[in-house]
Formats: C-alpha cells, structure tokens, sequence
C-alpha cells in the first residue's frame, strides 16, 4: 500500500492574509511561486469565473498592459490562482496553453 508523504505547513503572515489555503501553500512552494507573484495574480490578473471558482491569470496581455506599472509580471507569464468565491486561494499552477481556461 502506498503511504502518504505528510508535510508540515507553515503559513506565513501574508499568506494568511492574502487567503491561502494549505494546498495552495504547499503548491506555491513546491511551484516556486513566491507571496509577492500571488499579489501580483490577484491585482493584475485577467479574471474568469469558471466551474465555481475565480481564476486570475498572466499572460501576454496582461504583461503587455501593465508593463510600465509592474514590469516583474513579465516573469510571471503563464501563472494563474484559483479562488473560491470567498477569497480562499485554492491553488496556483503554470501553464502557458491559456484554452485550458474559457474566457
């Protein structure tokens, strides 16, 4: 039987206060996605609603857009947060292909 590997989280303040969740922690870390490109998702990404959840993403035109205000998003192509519609961050993850996602 396979066993599972149990890690200990631990929340920092902004992670708290952005509105992590364990699993979205536990991502980020393992994605290398830091606090400052989750603050980044949420105030600069596209917005879709989809499948009950709130999915900000960075892609090329958003990079395009805000260049002159948060160059850093350039780095950050292909990221995208998934919230609940409270808030809570669920997960984040890369992926370039933005079909995934119906906007």
């Amino acid at each position: 039987s396979k066993r599972c590997k149990q890690m200990t989280i631990y929340m920092n303040p902004e992670q708290l206060f952005l509105g992590l969740t364990n699993h979205a922690v536990r991502r980020s870390s393992q994605r290398g996605i830091k606090t400052k490109h989750i603050a980044n998702l949420l105030k600069f990404g596209r917005k879709n609603y989809q499948n009950g959840a709130i999915y900000y993403s960075i892609g090329n035109k958003e990079i395009a857009k805000y260049k002159n205000i948060c160059p850093a998003l350039k780095e950050m192509n292909g990221m995208h947060l998934v919230s609940s519609i409270t808030g809570d961050v669920v997960t984040i993850f890369r992926n370039k292909n933005f079909r995934l996602i119906k906007y």
